[in-house]
């Protein structure tokens, strides 16, 4: 196995903060510039002190001492119930099956969002004989969509009108962009506002993301519209940093916000009524967590990772929960999931556990999705609504291809 493999393996189940599943074909990026790799997957979020050693999703990281924290996070008067719920009954997802996405003959691709309805998809191609191009997929079908421009594009979300939101970069500059049907050369646009990154869009047309360096002085944002200006979401006392994450169909908007720099962040809430909050930390194994990350919000409900640093800052543990922000309750995921943890308003939840089994939490049950042709390492970035529709990309190395990305989705009947 070469270096740049070996790399590829152990960067596949590094927790990025914000946690997001990496859309960067690692050896490809590689070859455009460390510095716009390590800018675009931790765009949005603080990056973390230099890590020594990974394990897989949900297990534990080893990092380096040089370790800083926020100072404890206040549990908001509101939130006074139990850290763990009883969840209510949630269906199991039944006669799965999983197919290879086209992607025009090119063997290389990968899947980077999906809408709520299950039918559109957005994603990636690496055509052998130029730069990597961004596409649309509707009904499994591959559309003829015009690329956004700049380097390292990427559809970060879709909603169900084929309202496309992302990110690319002119130079070490980021810049957000949207498309919607026709998809055509005029169909893609610039958001205004800037240094931006797109993050996520609700069915509204509401889309969230950040403005400015997210290295110096990135901030959350909110956009009304693809023409609308951009709008700063407000950050909480001695929080000068932040990034909007997921939004809700209802406007609710999940995120996280920083104490500096080199800092980590913990998740926030900013409401449709313009009021905002700090997410509460689990509690686990008697013992609160330092942080939480969100990864997706659906229904009212947070899903995502809390994290505890050992006593000697050289390891840290992550469990997976779901936070319902009615109640204030977290509930602990049966399972571990490596980022993203998404969520259905069924109460589903897709992830991927470790690094090779993709599965769909339902309940307290645990069901696993049928492999493609033999591939035993996955990223999930798409989950509809109702629970039946998942999309991701495989992740493989092998010695003659390197990374072997194929856009997979799954169906289930039930």
């Amino acid at each position: 196995m070469s270096e740049d493999d070996r790399a590829v393996r152990i960067l596949r189940t590094l927790p990025d903060e914000p946690p997001a599943p990496s859309t960067v074909d690692v050896a490809r990026t590689m070859a455009e510039g460390r510095r716009r790799r390590r800018a675009r997957r931790w765009s949005g979020g603080v990056a973390l002190a230099a890590v020594t050693a990974v394990a897989a999703g949900g297990g534990t990281v080893a990092v380096s001492a040089m370790r800083t924290e926020p100072a404890p996070v206040p549990r908001p008067a509101a939130s006074t119930a139990a850290s763990t719920a009883v969840a209510a009954p949630v269906p199991l997802p039944r006669n799965c099956q999983v197919t290879l996405l086209p992607s025009r003959g090119i063997r290389k691709a990968l899947v980077t969002a999906g809408d709520p309805s299950g039918r559109y998809l957005a994603g990636r191609i690496y055509p052998g004989d130029g730069p990597s191009q961004t596409v649309i997929w509707k009904d499994g079908k591959l559309l003829p969509a015009v690329s956004m421009e700049g380097a390292d594009a990427s559809w970060e979300d879709i909603n169900s009108s084929g309202l496309a939101v992302g990110t690319s970069f002119d130079g070490d500059q980021q810049q957000a962009f949207t498309i919607a049907p026709p998809f055509s050369v005029d169909a893609v646009t610039r958001l205004p506002g800037g240094r931006a990154v797109a993050a996520a869009v609700n069915d509204a047309g509401v889309i969230v993301g950040q403005l400015g360096d997210p290295f110096t002085d990135g901030v959350p944002a909110r956009w009304a519209s693809p023409t609308a200006g951009a709008e700063k979401l407000p950050l909480p006392a001695g929080y000068p940093r932040g990034a909007a994450k997921a939004i809700d169909e209802d406007g609710t908007v999940a995120g996280l916000v920083s104490r500096g720099r080199e800092r980590l962040g913990t998740g926030y809430l900013w409401q449709p009524d313009g009021t905002g909050r700090l997410i509460p930390r689990p509690d686990a194994g008697g013992e609160k967590a330092d942080f939480f990350w969100p990864e997706s919000i659906s229904d009212g409900v947070v899903y995502g990772r809390a994290g505890r640093d050992s006593a000697d800052g050289s390891s840290r543990e992550f469990a997976s929960y779901a936070y319902t922000i009615a109640t204030g309750a977290f509930r602990k995921l049966p399972v571990d999931l490596g980022p993203p943890a998404l969520g259905a308003t069924n109460g589903r939840v897709l992830g991927v556990r470790g690094i090779s089994d993709v599965v769909v939490v339902a309940g307290d049950q645990v069901v696993k999705l049928p492999r493609y042709h033999g591939m035993k390492e996955y990223v999930v970035s798409a989950f509809s609504a109702d629970g039946k529709v998942a999309a991701g990309y495989t992740t493989d190395t092998d010695e003659t291809e390197g990374v072997a990305n194929r856009p997979v989705r799954w169906n289930c009947g039930g």
